[in-house]
């Protein structure tokens, strides 16, 4: 007879409402995380990309210069 009372007890339920809170939280949080680490991978990308045509086009600017010292002489 203890055991259903255990089983109907408020106690129980209230725990188990709690449980299914917090793996709800943690299911939350896990795809936030997905998101923010793909969102942070692709701007890590794009940031590369800029970089090597920034580097690119200062190249192409110092080889212009010197070029144009060059002709000077």
């Amino acid at each position: 007879m203890k055991i259903l009372e255990k089983l109907l007890s408020r106690r129980g339920q209230i725990s188990m409402e709690i449980g299914i809170l917090v793996a709800a939280a943690v299911a939350v949080a896990a795809i936030a995380a997905y998101f923010y680490i793909t969102n942070v991978q692709g701007t890590a990308t794009r940031a590369g990309q800029q970089a090597n045509e920034t580097v690119d086009t200062l190249g192409r600017a110092a080889q212009q210069a010197a070029q144009k010292i060059q002709n000077i002489t």
